[in-house]
């Protein structure tokens, strides 16, 4: 009686180990690709510039090559802008092709989420006729920051903290190249958003020049 039972509380112990271990394993495959502590800047480098929330240059280049291999993917080509929570360059690609409107238009995208905490396709919708947009074209502009009215934005989060902002422009797929860029180097992202603009007195299309 005493070997079944011990028996059975191995058997009941070893299912209990193998579902730990199951339910460990898809937390952990929920967890993001790269934790905030390997996103940004190094505890030097915070010491010497005095600020720690902000994506680092290695993983701001992972983003830009994860974007361009989506664009070489779909035989498209964009204008892709990193920038810190300051608003400074941290990394940019232009690829071949690219008109000066699209380059200006990506960093202003990037720009516009960092002022608005949002994505610039959020901003696009809120604002969505021409009464709603023309007070606020040059918001920002004092700081280095910027409204810009067209999809293309999307803010760099992690681990409830925003490290910068990454701006496309340029192609027909420029949130979704964004998108697939957050999603590759920090794991499941929230879903883009499909809603249609507001409607509205009269529609505006683009931002500073167009939309790009």
């Amino acid at each position: 009686m005493t070997n079944r039972m011990g028996v059975r509380e191995s058997v009941v112990l070893g299912l209990a180990i193998t579902m730990l271990a199951f339910v460990s394993g898809r937390a952990g495959a929920q967890s993001p690709v790269m934790p905030l502590s390997k996103a940004v800047v190094s505890d030097d480098v915070a010491k010497r510039t005095l600020m720690k929330m902000q994506i680092n240059a290695a993983t701001a280049r992972a983003l830009v090559d994860a974007c361009v291999e989506f664009a070489r993917a779909s035989n498209a080509s964009y204008s892709i802008f990193v920038l810190a929570p300051t608003g400074d360059v941290v990394d940019a690609h232009i690829m071949d092709g690219q008109f000066p409107i699209a380059v200006e238009a990506a960093e202003l995208k990037a720009k516009t989420v960092l002022y608005a905490r949002t994505s610039t396709r959020a901003v696009t919708q809120r604002f969505s006729t021409t009464e709603g947009r023309l007070p606020r074209l040059r918001l920002g502009e004092s700081g280095g920051l910027a409204y810009y009215f067209a999809p293309g934005g999307l803010p760099i989060v992690v681990e409830d903290q925003l490290i910068g902002a990454i701006g496309v422009g340029g192609g027909a797929q420029e949130e979704q190249c964004a998108h697939h860029a957050l999603t590759k180097v920090f794991g499941p992202q929230p879903p883009l958003s499909t809603a249609a603009p507001a409607t509205g007195a009269q529609p505006a299309s683009g931002g500073r020049g167009g939309a790009q």
